[in-house]
């Protein structure tokens, strides 16, 4: 196989023992160590412990960060996504590594119908999440599999690799392939090509990190986003509400 590789989940990497903290509810970071997921703790004990809903992770950033800029929220959801991807096995399947919303007060979500709102001319983070998508596959880091009797990447369907990606863009993310459920009567789990994506859905096109996506969060980005919010940390009430900051970005 193309990626024939196993792969440490890159949210759930064993940390070291320094690592490990006396878990305290009134104190809370965005990283607790470098690859870890958002607001992530681990105890003493060894628990993980999501300190924040994973709808909330936006809300809560531009809570301890108010003065990020885009630039800021675009380098979390690259971090977010990419750490999501890596899997404990080679290839993950879409409803692993897309968790939509990132906010209660999303624009790119109809609360009321459950709905994505893609094509809408609505600016949302969602919609910037695909477009981080985007870049990774076109730069090489990530890469999807249709499962079907031979396996087929994304990657080597057309000639032209940014065509792979519009066709796969509209057919699966603007199309919301990858939220498809059974009551709608539309959802499909055996196996598909390329060629059919009226069958596409979020159990049989699958995601892989490639080796040099696995080196670019390694290498790259887990220790640039470590090392900038690793002195960042807030104390809270018992009703979540910020009392004080502690410590900074590291710029």
């Amino acid at each position: 196989m193309k990626y024939l590789k196993q792969y440490d989940r890159g949210f759930v990497v064993e940390p070291t023992k320094k690592d490990f903290i006396k878990y305290d509810k009134n104190r809370l970071k965005l990283i607790y160590w470098r690859g870890g997921g958002l607001f992530v703790e681990i105890t003493k004990s060894g628990e993980y412990i999501k300190r924040i809903p994973e709808m909330e992770i936006l809300d809560w950033f531009l809570k301890i960060y108010s003065q990020a800029r885009k630039t800021d929220i675009l380098e979390l959801l690259e971090y977010n996504l990419l750490g999501w991807i890596t899997g404990l096995t080679e290839f993950q399947e879409f409803d692993q590594v897309l968790r939509l919303p990132f906010s209660k007060y999303s624009q790119g979500y109809d609360y009321q119908t459950h709905k994505y709102l893609f094509n809408e001319p609505i600016p949302s983070f969602e919609a910037n999440y695909f477009s981080i998508f985007g870049e990774l596959f076109l730069c090489g880091y990530v890469d999807f599999l249709a499962e079907e009797p031979k396996d087929v990447y994304l990657s080597d369907y057309k000639e032209n690799i940014y065509e792979s990606w519009k066709y796969f863009r509209d057919n699966f993310l603007y199309a919301g392939a990858f939220d498809r459920n059974v009551e709608d009567g539309n959802l499909t789990i055996g196996s598909t090509s390329w060629d059919t994506p009226q069958y596409w859905s979020q159990y049989n096109i699958l995601v892989v990190r490639t080796e040099k996506g696995d080196k670019y969060f390694n290498e790259i980005l887990a220790p640039r986003f470590y090392n900038k919010y690793k002195d960042l940390e807030v104390e809270i009430d018992n009703k979540g509400n910020i009392i004080r900051w502690i410590g900074e970005i590291n710029r």
